[in-house]
């Protein structure tokens, strides 16, 4: 089994590069999710699927205000 890299372009499998495929060779395609193209794109990304959560997302307990006035640290770092 052999891959190719290949992008979609207008209804079209474009590979990349020139592949010598056999003629009548069975194909398996995979589609790969559209990756960012910096990371800016990926911050941007990152925020709308937040923004979206947050708007999903029930407004906090009075419980929540409790362990906040405790000085309790929940913070913690987020890798994008």
């Amino acid at each position: 089994m052999q891959a190719y890299r290949a992008y979609y372009e207008n209804g079209r499998i474009i590979p990349l590069g020139n592949p010598a495929i056999p003629e009548g060779s069975e194909i398996i395609l995979t589609v790969l999710e559209p990756q960012a193209k910096n990371r800016a794109e990926q911050q941007r990304k990152a925020f709308i699927k937040f923004m979206a959560a947050m708007a999903n997302t029930p407004p906090l307990t009075d419980e929540f205000d409790e362990i906040i006035n405790q000085r309790v640290n929940i913070r913690r770092e987020v890798e994008l």
